[in-house]
C-alpha cells in the first residue's frame, strides 16, 4: 500500500512539473544553443555588444549562446530573419537605430520594428557630435548657427550616406533652427570624416566614440553634443538643446529583441540575467571606454522607446526626402 502511495506521490509530481513547464516556458529555459543574430559587419559597436552579451549569457547559463552576422541592406537582412523566425528564444536579434529608420526609408523592409519583436533590453545609447574642422570659423554651436542662417544654401554637411543617422540628425536639425545647408553623402563614416579633416566639408554628426579621437587631437572641433545631457567624458560639450534649439535629441542605440511570439516570461528571464550581468563594475568600466551610456531598460520602457523613434525618423525621413543610395 505504502509503495503503492509512493508510486501515486511521484505521478503527481511529474505531472504538476510538467504542467508547471508548460504553463511557464521560462522553468526550463534554455536548453539549447542561444543564437544572436547581428546585422552589421563585426568589429563594430553594434557587434561588440552582442558579443559581451552573449558571453554573459553563456556564462551565466553554461549554454551555448553564439553571434551570427548577417549583414546587409543596413540591418535589413537580420532584422526580416529574425522576426519570421520560431518563437521560442532560441533565435535573437541584437540590433541598433537602423530598425527604427528602415521602415520609412524603403519601400518594403518585410518586418515591422514594433509589431514583429519583443524587445529584451536596450543595453545602451550613444549620443553624436556636431563637428566642424579645427580651422572653421565657428567656434561656438551659436556662432555655426549664425553663420549657416547668414549663407542660405551655401554651407554643406557630410554624411556616411543618405539615411543613416547621422544624416538624419542634420536634417532634424535643420527643421527645429531653420537651416539651410546642403547634404553631401560619402560611403561610411570614415569617408565622411576624412573630407571634414581636409576641411572641404563644412560640419557632420558623427557618433561620439568615432569622433572622439579626432577631437582629442585637435582636428576636428565638436560644437555641440546630441544628447539631452552632456556627457562625463567631454563635459564642456554643451547640448543642443541648452544651446538654443530646445527639445532637440537624437541618440543612437544597441538592443536585444526577440520575435513577437516568444513567451514574455522567457523576455523577462532574459532581460534580468542581462541587466545584473551587465550592471558589473567592469561592464560598466568598458562602457565608458567606448564612449556608450548604459541603459538597461526593461521590455516595457524599451518597446515605448522604439515607438517614440519610428514615429520620429518617419516625420525627418519624409521632410528630408531622404532615399537610400
Amino acid at each position: 500500500m505504502r509503495q503503492a502511495l509512493g508510486r501515486l506521490a511521484a505521478l503527481a509530481a511529474c505531472v504538476f512539473a510538467a504542467t508547471a513547464q508548460a504553463q511557464d516556458p521560462a522553468q526550463a529555459y534554455p536548453t539549447k544553443t542561444i543564437r544572436i543574430v547581428v546585422g552589421f559587419p563585426p568589429g563594430g559597436a553594434t557587434d561588440t555588444l552582442a558579443r559581451m552579451a552573449a558571453a554573459r549569457l553563456q556564462e551565466h547559463w553554461s549554454q551555448p549562446v553564439v553571434v551570427e552576422n548577417r549583414a546587409g541592406a543596413a540591418g535589413n537582412i537580420a532584422h526580416e530573419a529574425v522576426a519570421k523566425a520560431a518563437g521560442d528564444g532560441y533565435t535573437l536579434l541584437f540590433t541598433s537605430t537602423p530598425l527604427t529608420i528602415n521602415p520609412s526609408l524603403y519601400k518594403s523592409v518585410g518586418y515591422d520594428p514594433i509589431r514583429d519583436f519583443a524587445p529584451v533590453t536596450m543595453l545602451a545609447t550613444v549620443p553624436s557630435l556636431l563637428l566642424v574642422p579645427a580651422n572653421s570659423p565657428s567656434a561656438t554651436f551659436e556662432q555655426f548657427l549664425a553663420a549657416t542662417r547668414a549663407a542660405p544654401g551655401k554651407m554643406n554637411y557630410a554624411s556616411a550616406g543618405s539615411g543613416t543617422p547621422q544624416h538624419l540628425a542634420m536634417e532634424l536639425l535643420k527643421s527645429m533652427a531653420g537651416l539651410d545647408v546642403v547634404h553631401v553623402p560619402y560611403k561610411g563614416g570614415a569617408a565622411a570624416i576624412t573630407v571634414l579633416l581636409a576641411a572641404q566639408s563644412d560640419s557632420m554628426f558623427a557618433a561620439f566614440p568615432e569622433a572622439v579621437p579626432y577631437i582629442k587631437g585637435g582636428r576636428l572641433r565638436a560644437l555641440a553634443i546630441s544628447s539631452k545631457k552632456r556627457s562625463p567624458l567631454m563635459p564642456t560639450v554643451r547640448t543642443i538643446d541648452e544651446s538654443g534649439v530646445a527639445g532637440f535629441e537624437v541618440v543612437g542605440w544597441q538592443g536585444l529583441l526577440a520575435p513577437a511570439a516568444v513567451p514574455k516570461s522567457i523576455v523577462d528571464k532574459l532581460h534580468g540575467v542581462i541587466l545584473e550581468d551587465m550592471q558589473r563594475p567592469e561592464v560598466k568600466a568598458r562602457f565608458d571606454t567606448m564612449g556608450l551610456d548604459f541603459s538597461g531598460a526593461g521590455p516595457d520602457e524599451f518597446r515605448a522607446f522604439l515607438r517614440g523613434e519610428v514615429g520620429k525618423w518617419a516625420k525627418v525621413v519624409a521632410q528630408s526626402g531622404a532615399k537610400v543610395d
